[in-house]
């Protein structure tokens, strides 16, 4: 992210309030140019549809579309931003399990491409295919194991079972549904098989960055699967979904040729189909950071130092999964210590940090740093309200989301 001074944190603080969400737009784009470059080195058909699960503030969202990616949706909700944000139907890929009737018609009249992720979808879809009178395009979203110890993937058609390729047989037979896509995501949070708790949440286990060989694997067996299906049905496939879950846009490339390489040694290079891409984390995670102020520090009987911020778990949910990066401006000569780093909320889980920081006082600032991807969208008013959110794009400061207020909830 653009470097953020001593000085300006206070002056943003003083100015739009603590805590305080800040955005740079140079670091999205930086990391938009980045990403797409990697893989558009390596193959000659590359769309980049920004996953808006991620973060989804039309302000956030316009400099990503300015920068010509797609919108990659997970509900008629999130589509309806991306066509309010005048994305046309055609550079949108509507993902999600749970999308209504009207939802696909405006997506099959808008030309949008629709990955399917189950078989009450298919039957909608045939449905609505048979209503138009005409075959409508789709893709199917397929799950597969890949060396990813989990429960079973909710998502999508079954590869390995055969499951996958009785969809294929069906919208062959019935010639309502044309396949013209495949689809995968491998997961960033799985729920482990060796769980056998009744609390799913001890089950839960966050593998970020993955083993870019996972994602070999999965396109190895997308494109045996494209040749098996076109060679049993004539199926042609148009283009190659893989996804999003990427490190940050420093490390991408052997995830690059983890993918590009099974595809290019797998279609002949005429019919080679459109690689679509879905990141969102390596997009906006290092694009913004959290202002937050101490307002107590605190030393337990053990001499464990601990302080207290007025950010907590409510705006930085990630944080159940690995302490965030905090960072303190001053410059002290005083000897730096691991301190527990709370949030403001009545509960003992409210722990944002455990970081290396000096001794603090109520009204300095810490910087929550890297907290783009999913904090905000995922955030509650649990307690305290959402904070403003400062976009600065070159010399343009501006609020893209204002601090919420007690009018707002009424």
């Amino acid at each position: 992210m653009t470097n953020i001074s001593d000085a300006q944190v206070n002056v943003f603080a003083e100015k739009y309030g603590s805590p305080l969400f800040v955005v740079s737009a140079d670091s999205i784009k930086s990391n938009l140019e980045t990403f797409k470059a990697g893989f558009c080195n390596k193959y000659p058909k590359v769309v980049v549809a920004y996953s808006y699960k991620v973060n989804y503030l039309p302000g956030l969202l316009d400099v990503i579309h300015k920068q010509g990616a797609w919108a990659e949706v997970a509900s008629g909700f999130e589509y309806g931003i991306a066509r309010k944000l005048n994305v046309p139907g055609e550079s949108i890929v509507f993902n999600g399990p749970h999308k209504t009737k009207e939802e696909l018609e405006k997506a099959i009249n808008e030309r949008a491409i629709i990955n399917v992720d189950h078989f009450d979808e298919i039957c909608q879809l045939e449905e609505i295919a048979s209503t138009l009178g005409k075959t409508v395009n789709i893709g199917i979203r397929l799950n597969m194991e890949v060396g990813i110890n989990q429960l079973p993937d909710r998502f999508g058609f079954n590869l390995d079972s055969g499951e996958a390729a009785h969809v294929v047989t069906r919208c062959s037979e019935n010639g309502l549904l044309n396949i013209t896509g495949l689809h995968v995501h491998l997961t960033s949070y799985i729920v482990e098989k060796e769980s056998s708790d009744n609390i799913p949440a001890k089950g839960i286990k966050l593998i970020w960055p993955k083993d870019h060989e996972a994602y070999r694997k999965a396109a190895e067996k997308m494109v045996n699967f494209a040749k098996e299906i076109r060679e049993e049905f004539g199926i042609k496939i148009e283009y190659m979904d893989m996804g999003g879950g990427f490190p940050t846009v420093e490390g991408i490339t052997p995830y690059v040729d983890a993918i590009v390489e099974p595809i290019i040694k797998g279609f002949n290079e005429n019919d080679l189909p459109v690689l679509i891409l879905e990141p969102g984390r390596a997009i906006v995670s290092d694009a913004a950071h959290l202002i937050t102020t101490v307002v107590a520090a605190k030393e337990f009987p053990s001499g464990q130092r601990a302080v207290v911020v007025d950010a907590g778990i409510n705006l930085l949910p990630t944080s159940y999964w690995k302490y965030q990066d905090i960072e303190f401006f001053k410059q002290s000569e005083q000897v730096y210590e691991g301190t527990i780093v709370y949030g403001p909320l009545c509960l003992q889980t409210d722990i944002i940090s455990k970081a290396e920081l000096p001794e603090l006082s109520a009204g300095d600032r810490l910087l929550v740093k890297n907290v783009g991807a999913y904090n905000i969208p995922q955030s509650t008013t649990f307690i305290y309200p959402r904070p403003t959110v400062l976009l600065i794009d070159g010399n343009d400061i501006r609020i893209i989301k204002k601090r919420e207020e007690i009018k707002d909830l009424f």
